[in-house]
């Protein structure tokens, strides 16, 4: 009944032991979310391939903004082509760390949340340095089936999340980050979810994340809220099951 519904688990950390990394995580559901269109196409063979992988196909923001027009035009065609084999679209977003211009970005994230929302599917959100801007760009087109992955802004947009509907997902990293212990307290139970960033934020910061860690986040919930880890995993599971697979 884990979950992890965002990791990379086709980064070039895991190229020496992928298949071994994901045989002792066989017992966790891995959303495995591409950045690129390279990274979609292995992201689809990944998901054939385990059982327990789901594949969500997405654009990284410094990815889209290397696009041409053209080229962007068919990448959304290559998600829409393959819609029933993935569960989200996702990694997208926007980034105020790595891209300085928000214009162009924004433009074309805008215009996957449309083609999610047609899709009918959700979609996996980064918004690094720039979680206004994502949350404004979002209720700009009424998106519903939201995640917010790894979400750094204040407990004003966390707010607006919750009540959006939206759902935050909640690292291994809580474990020793502040922030994620704020917002796993305040945020109700039935729109959090757990995340690794496999192999990135381990709260162990000399070693590779993996899926499984999932659990870390999950005890340190149930800590937090004063209740059962069966209670949490669960209530967790039913969450993604909702919006993934239902």
């Amino acid at each position: 009944m884990l979950i992890d519904v965002h990791a990379h688990m086709l980064s070039k950390a895991f190229d020496g032991d992928r298949d071994a990394v994901l045989e002792r995580n066989k017992d966790v559901i891995i959303v495995e979310n591409g950045v690129n269109y390279e990274d979609n196409v292995r992201a689809l063979a990944l998901a054939k391939k385990y059982t327990n992988v789901r594949a969500a196909l997405g654009l990284y923001p410094t990815e889209v903004v290397r696009l041409s027009d053209e080229m962007f035009i068919d990448n959304l065609k290559f998600l829409e082509k393959h819609k029933e084999e993935m569960v989200a679209i996702g990694e997208i977003g926007l980034d105020l760390q790595e891209i300085e211009s928000i214009t162009l970005q924004r433009d074309r994230f805008v215009e996957i949340v449309e083609l999610a929302k047609k899709l009918g599917k959700p979609v996996i959100v980064h918004s690094r340095k720039a979680e206004k801007e994502a949350v404004e760009a979002l209720e700009s087109v009424g998106a519903k089936k939201v995640v917010m992955h790894c979400f750094c802004g204040n407990m004003k947009l966390v707010k607006r999340i919750e009540d959006n509907g939206w759902y935050i997902t909640i690292p291994a990293l809580i474990e020793t980050s502040k922030h994620f212990q704020v917002v796993a307290e305040r945020v109700s139970s039935n729109q959090l979810l757990t995340e690794t960033d496999s192999p990135h934020l381990n709260p162990i910061k000399t070693e590779r994340n993996e899926p499984k860690n999932v659990f870390v986040a999950i005890k340190k919930i149930a800590e937090i809220k004063k209740c059962d880890i069966d209670e949490v995993m669960k209530n967790i599971f039913m969450n993604a099951q909702k919006l993934f697979f239902v």
